[in-house]
């Protein structure tokens, strides 16, 4: 049987072409009514104000990138075998003149079986149907028959046009993935909001856009408690922040606050030192936390002796014991340290209601209240941390980073976490020492929080190994779900990268990348007095096919490295967003962590890989930044665990 090779093999385009045009049509009308609308015409000021900003943000979600346009479309099985509804699934919802949906929002749960529906299990979708834009204009479509699993068009594995937007050239910022997001990212994405999930993935798997997607979606699906008690995003460094700032935003979102742990620590100490890898290990283990708040409680102790407290003609005696029964009955409180003084105070002046025959003469009684505030004295975080901690104290302290987080918990215990928020999204988690956690945790008084990361790249000295361990520093309940399917990194470079992972000394699962297409890593082998120099010539060759060319190198390296890239031409930044023509982003393997390139060069790999688990993870990292190549300049031999790859031209083979 022949095939006619003339036939279109888009037959519906055009009908389509005209329902996209049909959906922004709809969404310039709602644009119009919105405009029209007058919050003055409200009952109140209060309502108007609501109104106002109401329709200001649905203008202003209305207005944004892809607002109008769809991705996809899917056909629901009817019962009579006739057709079923149809729905087109896009970034925002938009509807006609009568308020009828023309595009629904891809949080819908109307919207799930786009993502999950598969030939084994359709979810009642009979037709699926992936749509490629082409700057605004409708150029293909992918269809798979669900109904049918022997339909020659049900795709098997990651559609064509999934992986061409997963191959897709990077632009130094984050990308939303809404028309990509596969099932088991989908599940992660739409799991329930009272929980604290832990999301595990590899190299590439969408951990992060898994979770900020999840926190648009959280957003969408719990409007009103969110709105009111806030989302909160915590990124590794302010590079990682910048490069996912747009992402939120993109999806409609724009009150999420996004900053780093330490930025949220309360009250604030200049950070004048810097601690090694074992102090940093001491301070930011589990045990510092009941350690600080025993010293808080510590500091709490009955009087020396017996009180006399003279009132009128009688002077009453309040024995050491009991005062001591009232401060431990004060200490069990469950409110801040520094607010259960006040059960003390309670205590205190019912005995003397019961001596004084019912009377209130606290008023009188100085001296029981000038023992009690000495008993227990209100106390304040940063001098509780510097008696706590070894070594200088106060202005001689030189404070540091993990001191910062101390004191923030130490502030908690005595008054009070000071900001919380309804839902919490942490990205590279494992990164996070106990201390750190529980600051974080801290602010989620619910417990809903969202942490995503990989142990196999946890890098810090006080870092995590086991997911188990945050369940109890972060005082919440939860479970683990698992990111398996890697998207970013190649699978020729994720094979390397993947002998790794026995060395990293963790219980860690190798990802397997569903892009086959690549090449392994290259080597470029030279001389040391020759090191800078081929570092530089080599990351022009690889800018010339990626414009989105990383380095990674030892910090130690950084000026040679800078002054060799700015003799070829380029200047090293510390930053992917809005990178000039000839900008290198050059990062340290430790703060590289969670961003991507299309072309990567890593300098010195056996120095980053220095035997022990931390140097195999921190190479592991390294490795998998790369979306498309990645290069190895080094004056030394390979290390034999990754060696074996391609060599390059002007090397050899290692």
């Amino acid at each position: 049987m022949s095939t006619d090779v003339t036939a279109d093999p888009f037959p519906d385009l055009d009908d389509e072409r005209a329902r996209l045009a049909f959906a922004r049509a709809c969404r310039d009308r709602m644009i119009e009514r919105l405009e029209h609308v007058d919050p003055q015409s409200a009952a109140d000021e209060i309502t108007a104000e609501y109104v106002e900003m109401t329709v200001w943000e649905a203008l202003d979600s209305l207005r944004s990138p892809g607002a109008g346009e769809f991705f996809g479309r899917i056909d629901e099985a009817s019962p009579d075998g006739g057709p079923g509804d149809r729905w087109y699934i896009g970034r925002r919802h938009i509807e006609d003149d009568r308020h009828d949906p023309v595009v629904v929002d891809w949080r819908a749960p109307i919207s799930a079986p786009f993502y999950r529906a598969t030939a084994v299990d359709p979810l009642g979708v009979s037709f699926r149907r992936r749509f490629t834009l082409a700057d605004g204009e409708l150029t293909a479509y992918l269809d798979e028959h669900l109904d049918d699993p022997e339909a020659a068009d049900v795709a098997a594995g990651i559609p064509d046009p999934v992986l061409a937007e997963i191959g897709a050239a990077r632009s130094g910022a984050m990308r939303e993935i809404v028309a990509t997001i596969q099932a088991e990212q989908d599940v992660v994405i739409r799991s329930g909001i009272d929980q604290a999930l832990i999301v595990q993935g590899g190299p590439g798997t969408g951990k992060t856009a898994v979770a900020l997607h999840r926190a648009a979606y959280l957003l969408f699906e719990h409007r009103a408690r969110l709105a009111r008690d806030g989302v909160l995003v915590v990124g590794p460094n302010q590079a990682f922040l910048d490069y996912i700032a747009n992402v939120l935003p993109s999806l409609g979102e724009r009150s999420v606050r996004q900053c780093t742990a330490f930025e949220l620590c309360i009250p604030r100490v200049e950070i004048t030192g810097t601690d090694d890898v074992e102090r940093a290990r001491w301070k930011g283990s589990q045990a510092r936390l009941g350690e600080l708040e025993q010293r808080a409680l510590d500091a709490i102790q009955p009087p020396d002796g017996d009180v006399r407290v003279p009132i009128g003609a009688r002077t009453h005696h309040f024995q050491r014991s009991q005062i001591a029964e009232w401060i431990d009955a004060a200490k069990l409180g469950v409110v801040p340290i520094n607010e259960r003084r006040e059960r003390l105070r309670v205590l205190a002046q019912r005995e003397l209601r019961r001596r004084c025959n019912g009377d209130d003469r606290w008023s009188e009684a100085g001296p029981l209240r000038a023992v009690l505030n000495k008993c227990w004295p209100t106390q304040k975080p940063i001098a509780l941390v510097d008696r706590y901690l070894p070594g200088a104290r106060g202005k001689r302290r030189a404070w540091t980073v993990a001191d910062q987080y101390l004191v923030d918990e130490a502030n908690t215990l005595l008054n009070g976490t000071p900001f919380t928020y309804g839902h919490i999204v942490v990205d590279e988690a494992q990164d996070h020492s106990a201390v750190a956690l529980r600051v974080i945790g801290r602010r989620s008084p619910a417990g809903s929080i969202t942490l995503v990361g990989d142990v196999a790249q946890s890098t810090t000295p006080a870092g995590q190994e086991r997911w188990s361990d945050v369940f109890a520093h972060l005082g919440a309940a939860g479970e683990v779900a698992d990111l398996t399917i890697g998207y970013r990194v190649p699978e020729p470079i994720l094979r390397v990268a993947n002998r790794l992972l026995p060395e990293t000394g963790v219980d860690a699962t190798a990802s397997q990348s569903v892009r086959g297409e690549g090449d392994p890593p290259s080597w470029h082998h030279v001389e040391p007095a020759d090191l800078a120099d081929a570092v530089a010539r080599t990351i022009a060759q690889v800018k010339h096919r990626h414009r989105l060319t990383g380095l990674v190198a030892p910090p130690s390296m950084h000026d040679d490295l800078g002054a060799a890239l700015s003799g070829h031409g380029f200047v090293a930044v510390d930053h992917l967003h809005e990178l000039g023509h000839d900008d290198v982003p050059m990062f340290g393997p430790e703060t590289v962590k969670g961003l991507e390139f299309d072309g990567v060069v890593v300098v010195n790999p056996h120095a980053i890989l220095d035997g022990t688990p931390r140097g195999a993870r921190l190479l592991y990292v390294a490795m998998t930044r790369a979306v498309q190549e990645l290069a190895f300049v080094t004056d030394a031999p390979a290390p034999p665990l990754i060696a074996g790859a391609r060599a390059s031209a002007d090397g050899h083979h290692g």
